[in-house]
C-alpha cells in the first residue's frame, strides 16, 4: 500500500467541497491560513475548504499568474478550519466568496441564509457509490440489506446516498448507514463496509493508489444534485457585479491553462501545500488533478455556466430525500448565469 499517497488523498476527501460541520454552523475551533494575494483593484477574500489541496489548482494558478490582479482583482485567499461551518464566514463576512457544493446552498437557505451561486466550479456531480471489484453489488438496488460507510449522514455523500437510493426504491432502513468520518477508502479495504459513498476525484483515486480492485457505480445523470459551485451573498453581489464576473472569468481562465499544462499546476500547487514535497503525495495530488480536470473542462473548455434548470430541479428533489419541504421553497433564486461570460 502507498501510505503517503493514501493519507494525502484522504486529507482530500475532506476538501470535496462539502459543509462537513453544518452549512452554518459557527465555528469551533477554527485555524485558518491567509495568503495576500493581490492589493489591485478592490480585494476581496475567497474561502477554500480546509487545508491547500490540488483540486484548488485554479485558485493558485489564477494568482500565480496573475490572472487575478489582470482582471482587476485583489484576492485573498482562505483555508477554513477543520471545525468551521462551510458558510460560517461568509456569514460573518469574513470571506465574500466560498466554493461550496451547491446542494448544501439549498439547505444554507432554507435556514435564513442569503446565499448564490454565480458560476460552476465543478461541471458534474462526482458523487458515486463504490465497492470491490469482486463484490456482488451490480446495482443500488443491490445496496439492500449491506454496510454503506460514508462520513455521516450530512453533505454531498449523504445527498448522493438519498439519491441512489431513490433511484433503487430502497428507503433509508433498507441499508445499514456507517459513518466512518473521512476514512471511507479505509473502511472498505478492512472490509467494515460492503460499500463506500465517495469521489470520482479522491476516494476512488485513493483506492486506485492503494492497488485495492475497486468498481464504481456512478449516478445516473438526471440526478439533480449540483455539485461544487462558485457562491457568495446578495448582499456583497449587490455591490461587487463586476468583481463577481471577473473573479469567474479568472477561474476558468486558470482551469483552461491546468488543462493545457498539468504539471505547471502541480507545481504552482506545491508553493501553497508543503507536503507535495514529498513524491509519494505528489503522485498522489498528480492521480486527484488528473480525475478532476474532466470536472472542470469539457469538449469546448472550461465553462462557468450553470445548469439552471437542475438547480429548479434539485429543490423539490432535496426536499423529498430529506424530508423538509423549506429546502424547495427557498430554491428559487439559489443560482444565476448573469456574472458567466457566454
Amino acid at each position: 500500500m502507498k501510505k503517503t499517497t493514501a493519507m494525502v488523498i484522504a486529507a482530500s476527501t475532506l476538501l470535496m467541497l462539502t459543509g462537513c460541520g453544518g452549512g452554518v454552523s459557527p465555528s469551533q475551533s477554527a485555524t485558518e491560513e491567509v495568503v495576500e494575494v493581490s492589493t489591485n483593484g478592490k480585494p476581496l477574500t475567497l474561502g477554500l475548504t480546509y487545508v491547500p489541496n490540488v483540486q484548488f489548482s485554479p485558485v493558485y494558478v489564477a494568482a500565480e499568474d496573475s490572472i487575478f490582479t489582470s482582471a482587476g482583482l485583489g484576492v485573498s485567499v482562505r483555508h477554513h478550519g477543520a471545525d468551521e461551518g462551510l458558510f460560517s464566514a461568509l456569514i460573518s463576512g469574513d470571506e465574500d466568496v466560498v466554493i461550496a457544493s451547491g446542494d448544501e446552498v439549498l439547505q444554507a437557505r432554507a435556514q435564513g441564509v442569503d446565499i448564490v451561486s454565480i458560476g460552476a466550479f465543478y461541471q458534474e456531480y462526482p458523487v458515486e457509490i463504490i465497492v470491490p471489484e469482486g463484490s456482488p453489488i451490480t446495482s443500488f438496488a443491490d445496496l439492500k440489506g449491506k454496510r454503506v460507510g460514508l462520513p455521516g449522514e450530512f453533505g454531498s455523500n449523504w445527498f448522493g446516498l438519498l439519491a441512489a437510493l431513490d433511484e433503487a426504491g430502497l428507503a433509508r432502513d433498507d441499508i445499514t448507514v456507517v459513518p466512518v468520518g473521512f476514512t471511507q477508502a479505509a473502511s472498505l479495504v478492512s472490509g467494515e463496509v460492503d460499500a463506500i459513498v465517495g469521489f470520482s476525484n479522491s476516494d476512488a483515486v485513493q483506492l486506485q493508489e492503494m492497488d485495492f480492485a475497486a468498481r464504481s457505480l456512478p449516478l445516473p445523470d438526471d440526478v439533480p444534485l449540483v455539485g461544487a459551485s462558485i457562491i457568495t451573498t446578495q448582499a456583497w453581489l449587490a455591490d461587487n457585479e463586476r468583481n463577481a464576473k471577473h473573479l469567474v472569468d479568472s477561474l476558468t481562465a486558470a482551469m483552461d491553462k491546468i488543462a493545457a499544462n498539468p504539471t505547471y499546476a502541480l507545481e504552482v500547487s506545491a508553493k501553497w501545500d508543503d507536503t507535495l514535497s514529498d513524491p509519494g503525495a505528489r503522485a498522489g495530488a498528480k492521480a486527484t488533478l488528473a480525475a478532476t480536470i474532466p470536472l472542470w473542462v469539457g469538449e469546448h473548455g472550461a465553462d462557468a455556466t450553470q445548469d439552471l434548470e437542475r438547480w429548479e430541479k434539485m429543490g423539490p428533489f432535496l426536499a423529498e430525500v430529506l424530508g423538509d419541504p423549506a429546502v424547495a421553497e427557498h430554491a428559487e433564486g439559489a443560482a444565476t448565469n448573469q456574472y458567466v461570460s457566454q
